[in-house]
């Protein structure tokens, strides 16, 4: 697995491992997030380790956040994370996650998240040093301080020096793991596709016309609102017509279109979005004729399922790729539409 090491918070400039090879790039020079760990400031993204042997999902959360004894942040601000460690977990609040978000957001994909501390103590098993902070990793919990508060610590201790050469040498590890989804539904209209642009907008704006009307009895100002959004949408489209009728107009637009093409993307529409909210994501791609999903399943049994289930709900489907990865099974699917 490639890695990716951020050296400071504004989450810009990096190292990239790759292989033997190591470099310093921008975030946004890195073309694709694929078979990379992206190593984030334990700051943003604070490594737990909590031994337990509750079964309750939320009494975990509860109990790791009641444990902690001083937060930088507010502490109903704070989410705690599960990784791919039963007994290792993150905290961050929603500022930074939301930065992350939108950090790896052009990816459009599950993106591989760890913490600085984490890593180190995966990779090093010691206290170690790197450029101006260090990680004591045999303490009894593992802490990542800056240099200048180390040196004030009154205890003599051991610490390995890492350089950027010694990372080239890294062994490739079962990383503990978060899984950060960045897929966005949207991205499968992209103007690479055939489909015309000014289509693939007007479907948009179809999309709200839909949701209007199947809302039609809630509250009276979320209408008047969907109104507005339609109105701007349909002036940015076609700006030199004047609205009398936003429904009739939009109504008459798509009936000019071109049906098959129209249908094609109607449904392509109703199926990544039925399939997204109950399976993982990672990627889609949308053409006239067929839209190919890259889904993430934890196992063979959890795709098995998901397969019966398409089969009985008669979708015109075949996989294309299966693997498995470090993060799961990556299967792709081809659905014609």
């Amino acid at each position: 697995m490639n890695v990716f090491i951020f050296n400071n918070l504004n989450l810009d400039d990096g190292i990239f491992i790759n292989g033997k090879s190591l470099k310093k790039i921008n975030i946004s020079k890195l073309s694709t997030s694929e078979k990379t760990l992206f190593v984030v400031p334990n700051e943003l993204f604070q490594f737990v380790e909590f031994e337990h042997d509750l079964k309750n999902n939320q009494n975990i959360h509860a109990s790791i956040l009641n444990n902690l004894s001083t937060l930088n942040n507010a502490a109903e601000d704070l989410t705690v994370l599960n990784t791919s460690n039963k007994y290792n977990f993150f905290i961050s609040n929603k500022s930074n996650q939301e930065k992350l978000k939108k950090l790896f957001s052009h990816f459009n994909t599950t993106i591989s998240i760890t913490s600085d501390l984490l890593f180190f103590k995966e990779v090093m098993k010691q206290n170690c040093s790197y450029q101006n902070n260090v990680y004591l990793i045999e303490s009894e919990e593992a802490v990542k301080l800056s240099m200048k508060s180390f040196n004030l610590l009154d205890d003599a201790l051991n610490i390995k020096p890492i350089s950027d050469f010694d990372l080239k040498k890294i062994k490739n590890i079962n990383y503990t793991i978060y899984h950060l989804n960045t897929f966005n539904f949207s991205s499968i209209f992209n103007l690479k596709n055939s489909i015309k642009p000014s289509l693939i907008v007007l479907f948009v704006v179809f999309s709200f016309y839909v949701i209007a009307l199947l809302n039609i009895n809630s509250n009276y100002s979320q209408i008047n609102k969907m109104n507005t959004t339609l109105e701007t949408i349909y002036n940015a489209i076609y700006p030199t017509e004047k609205i009398f009728d936003i429904y009739q107009q939009i109504d008459v637009k798509l009936n000019s279109l071109n049906n098959e093409e129209a249908t094609a993307l109607s449904t392509t529409i109703t199926l990544l979005k039925n399939l997204s909210e109950t399976t993982n994501v990672m990627e889609a791609d949308f053409s006239q004729n067929d839209l190919q999903i890259k889904f993430l399943f934890k196992n063979d049994a959890e795709e098995s399922i998901f397969m019966n289930q398409q089969n009985r709900l008669n979708y015109d489907f075949k996989i294309v790729d299966s693997k498995v990865t470090q993060i799961g099974k990556i299967t792709t699917v081809s659905y014609e539409l």
